[in-house]
C-alpha cells in the first residue's frame, strides 16, 4: 500500500485550486514561482553559504532508521532531500512538499539525474496528502514562517509521523537583545533586498526578512511545539539565536 492518501500525486497533475490557499499563501505562492530560477544561487551568496551548513546540522538529527521515510515540506527545489540521500544511507524514500509549482519544476530538473528515491508534490503544510503514521522523519527548513496557518500544520505533521518520529524545524526567530537584533536588521533589511533586487524580484526579498516578524520569539515556538505532541530532545542556535534548529518526538 502507498504511504501516500492519494496515488494521483505528481504535482505537474494537481490543480492550484486543489489547495485550498489562502490569499496570503496564495500571494506566497506567487512570489516564490517568481522567484524560482534564482533562488538557490541567491541562497548560497545572501548567506555566505552558510544555509548549507544548517541544513546539514538538521540532516544528521534525522531519527536513525533502516529503510526510513522522510518528508521535507516546504521543499523549494531540493536542497534537504539532495543532502539527505546522500550522507543517510538509513533512508531510502524521500518526498518533498510544495506549493510553488516552478520550485518543485526545478526541484525535479535538479534530482532526475540523481536519484529515483527523491519525489515532488505539490501540497500545502497545512494539508499533506499523506496517510497516518507514514514517515520517520519530517522536515521544514525555512518555511514555517511562510505557513499561515502554523499550528494546523504543527497538527499534520503530528498525523504523519509515525510514533517517537522525529520532527525537524529549521528557522529563523526574532532576538529579544535589541542591539543584536539591530546589528542583523541592518543585513536582512537593507543589504538582503539590494542584492536579491539586482538578481531576482527586489519585492520577494523584502517580504522574506521581514517575514521573521511574524514569528514569535523561539521559547515561545518551543511552548507551542509541545502543545501539539511534540516533545523538544534537542535545540541549536546560530547567529546569536536567529537561527534554530528544533528537533522535537512525537509523544506516543
Amino acid at each position: 500500500m502507498t504511504i501516500f492518501s492519494n496515488i494521483n500525486l505528481a504535482f505537474s497533475m494537481t490543480k492550484d485550486k486543489d489547495l485550498n490557499l489562502s490569499e496570503k499563501s496564495s500571494n506566497i505562492q506567487k512570489m516564490f514561482d517568481a522567484i524560482a530560477p534564482r533562488y538557490d544561487i541567491l541562497n548560497r551568496i545572501l548567506s555566505f553559504a552558510q544555509d548549507i551548513r544548517w541544513r546539514n546540522a538538521l540532516i544528521k538529527e534525522l531519527k536513525k532508521e533502516t529503510s526510513g521515510v522522510l518528508y521535507d515540506v516546504a521543499c523549494g527545489t531540493g536542497d534537504v532531500m539532495i543532502a539527505a540521500q546522500e550522507k543517510r544511507k538509513d533512508y531510502d524514500s524521500f518526498h518533498g512538499f510544495d506549493i510553488s509549482p516552478k520550485m518543485l519544476t526545478r526541484g525535479e530538473m535538479r534530482t532526475k539525474n540523481i536519484s529515483k528515491k527523491i519525489s515532488f508534490t505539490l501540497a500545502s503544510a497545512e494539508s499533506l496528502p499523506c496517510l497516518n503514521e507514514s514517515c520517520d522523519s519530517l522536515s521544514i527548513a525555512f518555511g514555517l514562517r511562510n505557513v499561515d496557518k502554523r499550528e494546523k500544520a504543527l497538527k499534520e505533521f503530528q498525523r504523519v509521523l509515525k510514533p517517537s518520529g522525529h520532527c525537524l524545524i529549521l528557522e529563523f526567530f526574532p532576538l529579544r537583545n535589541p542591539l543584536i537584533a539591530k546589528c542583523l536588521n541592518l543585513y536582512m533589511h537593507k543589504i538582503l533586498p539590494f542584492v536579491g533586487g539586482l538578481f531576482s524580484d527586489k519585492k520577494a526579498y523584502t517580504y522574506l526578512p521581514n517575514s521573521v516578524n511574524s514569528m514569535p520569539y523561539f521559547d515561545d515556538f518551543l511552548k507551542k511545539v509541545e502543545k501539539e505532541g511534540f516533545q523538544v530532545i534537542k535545540t541549536k542556535s546560530w547567529l546569536f539565536g536567529y537561527v534554530c534548529l528544533i528537533v522535537a518526538q512525537k509523544c506516543d
